[in-house]
């Protein structure tokens, strides 16, 4: 399992979760794909981005894209699963006047990207992934492939 700390804005460890490395069946070997401390509030990650990024922050749907996106020099925060923006998450981004959203590619991706462009309408846009997530389109074309669709959004 890869561990993957939810730090507060000071860096502070405020949870940990989980994700299983291994392409098996989570189920069949009784543990999901991402495990989450029981009890443990739906969260934030890379909350420290909020308070570096000057106007524009990017939102993704995962931990690792996130990571991704960062490695490109982005503010990013990820959300841990597509159903998981919550009204509170409205109000950490509401001062921003661009939030890119890149939710993944599938029904779940276009609700998640939806979801949040409704809730912050003056300032989010979703991003067009083709490939595949953040993750699947920076292995597939690299950081050039990612800043493509940021192009993109901007014409």
């Amino acid at each position: 399992m890869l561990a993957i700390p939810y730090l507060g804005r000071a860096g502070q460890p405020l949870t940990i979760r989980f994700r299983c490395l291994l392409e098996h069946d989570h189920r069949a070997h009784h543990h999901g794909k991402y495990n989450t401390i029981t009890g443990d509030p739906p969260r934030m990650y890379g909350v420290d981005s909020i308070h570096a990024a000057g106007d524009t922050i990017d939102v993704t749907e995962g931990e690792l894209d996130r990571v991704v996106l960062r490695m490109l020099g982005l503010h990013v925060v990820g959300l841990p699963g597509a159903s998981l923006w919550l009204p509170r998450h409205r109000r950490m981004l509401a001062g921003f006047n661009v939030v890119r959203v890149w939710g993944d590619p599938d029904d779940a991706g276009a609700e998640f990207t939806s979801k949040v462009c409704r809730s912050l309408p003056r300032s989010a846009r979703g991003m067009r992934l083709r490939i595949g997530d953040v993750s699947e389109t920076y292995k597939q074309g690299g950081a050039q492939s990612l800043l493509n669709v940021i192009k993109e959004s901007e014409k």
